[in-house]
């Protein structure tokens, strides 16, 4: 059996930082999030970019 492909995170909207200038901000816990999330999905033998939105867990936005 395979390994499920896992769920992207997902990014904060806009709303989310205070931008008081934070350090880390929460894009940069998304940022270092969103490279775990890529190189665990290398490592299953796949590319990230090529993956179809629904299987990597993503919901398009309305």
């Amino acid at each position: 059996m395979s390994e499920p492909i896992p769920r992207r995170p997902e990014r904060p909207d806009e709303e989310m930082c205070c931008r008081r200038g934070c350090d880390p901000c929460i894009f940069d816990y998304y940022e270092r999030a969103l490279d775990r999330w890529e190189a665990r999905v290398r490592a299953m033998g796949l590319d990230p970019e090529a993956l179809p939105a629904a299987a990597a867990g993503v919901t398009p936005k309305a």
